[in-house]
């Protein structure tokens, strides 16, 4: 999921009664919530595949739900002691409070058709729930009331709610203006949640039980919709994914033989498929020296549903999962010249 859905949960999670267990509580849940992330700094080294190979996988597998809450415990524990205040910092609290938002981390990744990998570093398999939107404005919009309606109005606030707008915008702006006012609706009323006048703790709570309620339909509607595009389909391999706003719609990827056939399946129109497909991959000289160039190779390790392109000199990768919204070459490609 995004930062900012991380974030909420870890703040929601902050403003229950666990918030008065330990002495830097707040902290172990809203940091441990987001800590998995710590990959995304390979980002800003400019190296952009190695950053695409290494993401959700050390850092979000099985090893790291072991050591990261250690290292997150000891590091409170540390300013604890350079910091004394009227209440000390209890060890076991904050590892089982580090521990619990961590693992939200992963679980919460999992839920969309980007992957995660559990299993690293002794296995590097992608797992998906295809279920959830990695930019849910559902999970924005509730566990942002709960985030901010028990809390009173400051200048901090009101500037962290237009800095999180103003990013998001920029963002969605960028990669799918369309979703743009679902994006300005959504800020709209976080905003009148945070002007509302009641400051009860008991929203945060609620507003939790909700998120995970809809994530549990989600869920559910997700194996509902898979089996009956299965049924009709009958593919060797099969993506069924979320629409972002639409719990009632979802984008298909199935491989059919040779081809990769893409659409969408809605639960009043049924399954429509787009009339073009995409070729897998061909075992030619052309792929063989494109998908082995170490330039790719944590795209190559990312990719789902591969399907290329040749052009001249130069062969073009593409995932046939992002095929389904932004066009047939879709989102996510990569060039690799082989001549």
């Amino acid at each position: 999921m995004d930062p900012l859905t991380h974030t909420l949960l870890g703040a929601n999670l902050a403003s229950t009664r666990l918030r008065d267990t330990t002495r830097f509580a707040a902290a172990a849940l809203i940091v441990g919530a987001n800590l998995p992330d710590v990959d995304s700094i390979l980002y800003f080294t400019g190296h952009q595949d190695l950053a695409l190979g290494f993401r959700r996988g050390w850092t979000h597998g099985v090893l790291a739900l072991a050591v990261l809450p250690l290292l997150q415990t000891g590091l409170l524990l540390l300013l604890d002691r350079l910091r004394p205040g009227p209440r000390r910092a209890h060890a076991g609290w904050l590892l089982a409070l580090s521990f619990f938002a961590i693992l939200t981390h992963p679980f919460l990744d999992w839920l969309n058709n980007y992957g995660m990998r559990w299993l690293m570093p002794f296995r590097e398999t992608w797992f998906y729930g295809d279920s959830v939107y990695i930019m849910d404005p559902w999970l924005w919009l509730i566990l942002g009331c709960g985030c901010l309606a028990p809390r009173a109005p400051s200048r901090l606030t009101v500037a962290l709610w237009g800095v999180c707008t103003a990013l998001l915008a920029y963002i969605v702006y960028g990669r799918a203006r369309v979703y743009l006012p679902i994006v300005l609706g959504v800020a709209i009323v976080l905003l009148l949640a945070l002007l509302w006048r009641p400051r009860a703790r008991w929203i945060s709570t609620a507003a939790l039980m909700v998120a995970f309620a809809y994530i549990g339909a989600r869920l559910v509607v997700h194996e509902i919709a898979e089996a009956r595009v299965a049924r009709e389909l009958a593919p060797q391999r099969l993506m069924v994914a979320p629409h972002p706003l639409d719990p009632t719609r979802w984008d298909v990827v199935a491989q059919t033989g040779s081809v990769y056939r893409f659409g969408r399946f809605s639960f009043f129109e049924g399954l429509t498929l787009d009339p073009r497909a995409l070729p897998l991959p061909r075992s030619t000289t052309e792929w063989e020296i494109a998908r082995r160039d170490p330039s790719v190779r944590g795209f190559v390790s990312w990719v789902r549903f591969p399907w290329y392109e040749i052009e001249g000199d130069r062969v073009l990768i593409h995932d046939a999962r992002y095929a389904v919204r932004t066009g047939r070459r879709g989102f996510g490609g990569v060039e690799v010249r082989v001549r």
